[in-house]
C-alpha cells in the first residue's frame, strides 16, 4: 500500500498529463462522432455514430474520475498515512570531537607602530603609552580649573587637539592644541570647567599625523561638577 501511494505521489504530474491527453483526444472523437451523427441520413450511420459518442463519453468520464481520485488520494489520503514519506535524520557521530575556534586579538602594524586592534579599546581610540588620558579618567568628576594630562606619543606625530562636547550632542569645542610629544604629563594649560553648566560631558584627544591622517579619537566621559563654595 505504501509503495502504491509513493508511486502515485512521485508520478503525479505525469499521470495528470496522461489523463488530460486522454480526455482531450476522446472529447475530439466525441465531437467528430456527433458531427457525423447530425448529418447522417440512414439509421445504420446514426447508430454507429451514437456508439462512438457513447464510448468516447465513457472514456472521458472514466479519465476524469481517475484524475479526481488521484488528486484526492495525494492531497488528503497520502499525507495522513504514516510511513509513506521517509524523513532523513542526521546520524550523530559519538566519536567526533567538537571543534573549538579560539579567536585572539589581532595586532596590526601602522605608521604609528604596533597598535592593538581591539577596536582601539572599544572604539575609544585610547592606547596606553601612545594616546591616553592620565587625568581625568573615564567617568571621573571635575570642577573649577582642571589640569588635563595624559600621553600623546606616536611616530610621525603632526599635531593633536583636545575637545569637549555635551554628552547628548556632537558640538565639539576645542580646549587646546599642541605639536609636542606628551608622555604621561600635563598638556600645558588649564581648562576652566566652571564656565560649563554642571552635567555629563565628553572629552577627547584627537591626533593627526604628519600626513594629516586622523587617528581614532581617545574619548572618555566626565562629570562637570559645580564648585563647592564655603
Amino acid at each position: 500500500m505504501d509503495a502504491i501511494l509513493r508511486f502515485l505521489t512521485q508520478y503525479e504530474i505525469l499521470l495528470f498529463i496522461l489523463f488530460g491527453a486522454v480526455i482531450l483526444i476522446y472529447v475530439r472523437k466525441v465531437y467528430l462522432a456527433w458531427r457525423d451523427w447530425s448529418v447522417a441520413l440512414f439509421g445504420l450511420e446514426k447508430e454507429l455514430s451514437q456508439r462512438k459518442i457513447n464510448a468516447g463519453l465513457s472514456l472521458v468520464l472514466f479519465s476524469t474520475l481517475l484524475a479526481i481520485g488521484l488528486f484526492v488520494i495525494n492531497t488528503f489520503v497520502t499525507p495522513s498515512v504514516p510511513g509513506v514519506f521517509q524523513v532523513a535524520t542526521p546520524t550523530v557521530d559519538m566519536t567526533a570531537q567538537p571543534t573549538i575556534i579560539v579567536e585572539t586579538p589581532m595586532v596590526e602594524s601602522t605608521t604609528q607602530g604596533l597598535i592593538p586592534t581591539l577596536s582601539a579599546f572599544l572604539n575609544k581610540g585610547c592606547v596606553p603609552g601612545q594616546v591616553n588620558w592620565r587625568y581625568p579618567l573615564d567617568g571621573e568628576g571635575v570642577s573649577g580649573q582642571v589640569e588635563l594630562s595624559g600621553t600623546v606619543n606616536i611616530i610621525n606625530l603632526g599635531y593633536y587637539k583636545i575637545e569637549y562636547s555635551p554628552m547628548d550632542q556632537d558640538n565639539w569645542i576645542s580646549i587646546l592644541a599642541g605639536r609636542e610629544v606628551i608622555d604621561n604629563a600635563p598638556f600645558g594649560s588649564l581648562w576652566n570647567s566652571a564656565d560649563l553648566t554642571p552635567g555629563d560631558y565628553k572629552i577627547r584627544i584627537v591626533v593627526f599625523t604628519n600626513d594629516d591622517e586622523k587617528l581614532p579619537e581617545c574619548e572618555i566621559k566626565i562629570l562637570v561638577k559645580a564648585i563647592q563654595r564655603d
